[in-house]
């Protein structure tokens, strides 16, 4: 019962750094809406902005924009883009071996409109050229050509150029062959809201180690573009969208729908980064990587609760764990995830 109402007042508090504009976490510049990098893209140049979605509603909260009441974020008429210190290529970025530990729909049987989950949000401890993230991720196309967003928290110093755990997205639409990339840094995604930004540092410290957060993805039902939301004391916030025309199979909706952790490390590391909270998921209490109220929206663009008979399950590595299960009342569908990382044969020494 401890571990539930914690989970309920976390998650109607705002987890981001509310001094971040002061200290200097968040270095981001105020751009005229109609200015920022998305209208770059050349299928873009005289693409029509969505102010407000047309999204399934979630229940008990009402579509926001954040800066009501609020003065940390921009004017009116401007967004906030989040002034990146990568110190990296977006090709070195984008490399090196990745490890999954996830739950999927199965691939094929259904149209799908989105996907939204509660997560737990944690900070571990990464190395360069290592990353460590938690995602919902929508998916269509054959692999060599897959359309694929998936937004949620992610440690990445190589992005980010610090170790903080920042609200991140990635996407593509060719399978990162030519298209796709991490936030803004290729013209794609259409910044809307004026306080909530790609690449955002949560509040995680010492007297804060872990926050929770809601994050989905859903196609707007009218335009068909694809929408990122989260979610602030009550309200959920339209953080902003991908438009229909960048993509190709995505256009149609998803035919799989993602949960999970991944990370990734430079081809020539042998050691795996820790993932979600660098614990092995087990039964008691809310310390491990979590998701909870697992759910998607079906092709009638209603928020159905996922069925863990019926999901896949990845776990690739020997150095994380991976449980999913229905933990009922207000959580329903829920996973825990995660591990300390490390080499394959000092994980298989430790206790799972």
């Amino acid at each position: 019962m401890a571990s539930y109402l914690l989970l309920v007042i976390l998650i109607h508090s705002s987890p981001f750094l509310s001094q971040a504009k002061q200290n200097g976490i968040d270095s981001f510049k105020c751009v005229n809406i109609y200015q920022q990098p998305a209208f770059s893209h050349r299928k873009l140049r005289h693409h029509k902005l969505q102010t407000k979605p047309n999204i399934p509603q979630f229940p008990g909260a009402t579509f926001s924009r954040s800066d009501v009441n609020n003065d940390h974020g921009c004017p009116k008429g401007t967004v906030p883009i989040h002034a990146n210190p990568s110190i990296h290529p977006q090709n070195d970025i984008n490399s090196g071996v990745k490890y999954f530990a996830t739950i999927s729909t199965p691939p094929g049987e259904k149209t799908y409109r989105g996907g939204a989950a509660i997560m737990g949000v944690f900070n571990p401890v990464v190395k360069q050229m290592q990353s460590s993230r938690a995602n919902v991720w929508v998916q269509n196309g054959p692999t060599s050509d897959l359309n694929s967003i998936e937004a949620g928290w992610a440690v990445h110093p190589n992005l980010y150029g610090d170790n903080y755990t920042r609200l991140t997205a990635y996407w593509t639409a060719d399978d990162f062959r030519t298209t796709g990339c991490y936030n803004l840094l290729c013209p794609g995604f259409v910044q809307i809201d004026t306080s909530v930004f790609l690449g955002q540092a949560y509040l995680i410290n010492l007297d804060h180690p872990m926050m929770i957060e809601q994050i989905g993805i859903f196609q707007d039902n009218v335009t068909g573009n694809w929408w990122l939301v989260t979610q602030m004391n009550y309200l959920i916030i339209p953080v902003g969208y991908w438009p229909k025309k960048i993509f190709t199979y995505l256009t149609l909706g998803a035919d799989v729908v993602k949960y999970g952790g991944t990370t990734s490390t430079y081809l020539q590391q042998l050691d795996r980064p820790p993932m979600g909270s660098g614990k092995y998921p087990g039964d008691l209490g809310w310390v491990f990587g979590f998701f909870t109220r697992i759910r998607y929206v079906n092709d009638s663009y209603n928020l159905i609760d996922a069925d863990h008979r019926k999901m896949n399950k990845v776990l690739d590595s020997v150095c994380y764990g991976l449980m999913y299960f229905t933990a009922g009342g207000a959580m329903k569908e829920a996973m825990k995830f995660g591990g300390p990382g490390g080499t394959p044969d000092r994980c298989k020494q430790l206790p799972p």
